[in-house]
């Protein structure tokens, strides 16, 4: 299996290009507000978000902030103090609300050509926050971050186990609501049992999935929270969907740090300097150090229970059949569509995708943000965006949908396509979509382009 590299992209809601333009976010303003949460508050032991390029494309152009060498395309704005660079368009590498490498440096980035409405600027720098504080990670403790190859073979379709995953997340809720510290120990220790239990009944690549995406993904919201000045997250009201487990361990990561401010002061000092620990271990040994009577749980009632098992099951059911509603809507849709065949032999691989917006649908992974597939003389990008409305579906090879490398690849609702041959070398162009192949036939049917590479049977 070749080295991927994952984009992982906290992306900010979408809304119609119209409202796009006539609302377009003002982005020194961004810049100059992420300056003023990084000097006016302590994020977290060590971290200096100034010390951190960012990059912010705002539907038009993309700026750049604090790098000291911006590669070429990038010019100063007059006047600009700090110095402020803009690039015509979206930079190739700033393709969600992630990091990238630019100019030869590690540059937090931001997609603020979507904002949502009422979206304040406070908001976006927090979100830069978010971003720098990943750069912060992968530099200072690169072993925070989930394998999300074990993401899309999470046991999704148990009901028993989102059962005790959606009472487990009450409890923390519970335990974050409660101003009594005695109270909230007593629901922060009904959580770990409950996740212990929970944990005992699934693969332990999975816990460490959920543990390690609770450091990497957790942490830099419990940055992002505090630096808008909250000190609670938002629980969704019957709890997580099934195949939200990437986006349940933001909230579970956060309100873990959060107990943990109220119950064990110093842990963040603590996990800085030993960076091997897990939160649920810091909080449980903060629990074990109060008074609090092992044997007097805060519990669930049976009703409570009752439902949170019957709801599992019914939402497991739906599931399951909207994997198949949403491959049919994909099969519908109308446009054009690229579909680029590979081989067993030598298939295409994965070089980036967004998390958040993969699903698992009847056949593959349906990705309706971005990915990027690569090949021995095979380069495919597809983006959701810049006057792009698309959905690409994977197709993979063995067992692991993605990583056992992906045998067909289909991207639907493009605008006709512009396909060019020249001396063996195909290029695919369309909104979204960036293509090219050595090699490859190519027929181009009824609103269809078929590409079969060297050796695709």
């Amino acid at each position: 299996m070749r080295r991927t590299c994952l984009l992982i992209a906290v992306l900010v809601g979408a809304c119609s290009p119209e409202h796009r333009e006539t609302n377009r976010v003002n982005v020194p303003t961004i810049a100059r507000e992420v300056e003023r949460l990084a000097k006016e508050r302590q994020l977290w032991p060590g971290f200096d978000p100034l010390a951190i390029p960012i990059a912010i494309y705002d539907g038009a152009q993309t700026f750049m902030f604090r790098h000291p060498t911006p590669p070429e395309g990038f010019a100063q704005l007059d006047g600009s103090t700090p110095p402020t660079y803009t690039y015509p368009g979206r930079h190739s590498a700033v393709t969600a609300n992630s990091s990238a490498e630019i100019g030869g440096m590690t540059v937090a980035t931001l997609m603020a050509d979507r904002p949502q409405h009422g979206q304040t600027e406070t908001e976006f720098a927090a979100v830069v926050l978010h971003e720098s504080f990943h750069v912060f990670q992968r530099r200072r403790h690169p072993s925070w971050v989930g394998n999300e190859a074990n993401l899309f073979l999470y046991p999704t379709d148990d009901a028993s186990l989102l059962a005790s995953r959606r009472l487990e997340s009450e409890a923390l809720r519970r335990a974050l609501a409660d101003r009594d510290p005695v109270g909230a120990a007593c629901w922060a220790r009904t959580a770990m049992v409950l996740r212990r239990q929970r944990y005992a009944g699934m693969d332990s690549a999975f816990s460490r999935y959920e543990r390690a995406t609770e450091l990497n993904e957790g942490l830099a919201a419990y940055v992002q929270t505090a630096a808008t000045g909250q000190r609670r997250v938002e629980f969704p009201v019957g709890g997580f969907r099934p195949a939200d487990v990437r986006i349940r361990a933001y909230t579970t990561g956060a309100a873990l740090a959060l107990l943990l401010d109220r119950l064990h002061s110093g842990w963040a000092e603590s996990l800085e300097s030993n960076d091997r620990q897990y939160l649920d271990d810091l909080l449980i040994a903060s629990i074990n150090h109060r008074a609090v009577d092992s044997s007097d749980l805060c519990g669930f009632t049976t009703a409570e229970e009752t439902t949170a098992d019957r709801t599992a099951h019914e939402d497991v059911a739906a599931l399951l059949q909207a994997r198949v509603q949403r491959r049919a809507a994909f099969d519908a849709r109308s446009g054009w569509r690229v579909v680029v065949h590979a081989s067993r032999d030598q298939p295409l691989w994965p070089q980036g995708f967004d998390p958040l917006n993969v699903e698992r649908v009847n056949g593959g992974l349906l990705h309706s943000r971005f990915v990027q597939l690569e090949a021995d003389g095979a380069q495919l990008a597809a983006i959701d965006g810049e006057g792009a409305d698309i959905d690409a579906l994977t197709e993979g090879i063995g067992p692991h949908p993605l990583f056992n490398g992906v045998l067909r690849i289909v991207v639907a609702g493009l605008s006709e396509p512009d396909v060019r041959i020249d001396s063996g070398r195909v290029s695919v162009r369309a909104a979204g979509l960036n293509a090219n192949f050595e090699g490859a036939t190519v027929h181009r049917g009824r609103q269809e382009v078929l590409v079969r590479l060297a050796a695709a049977p």
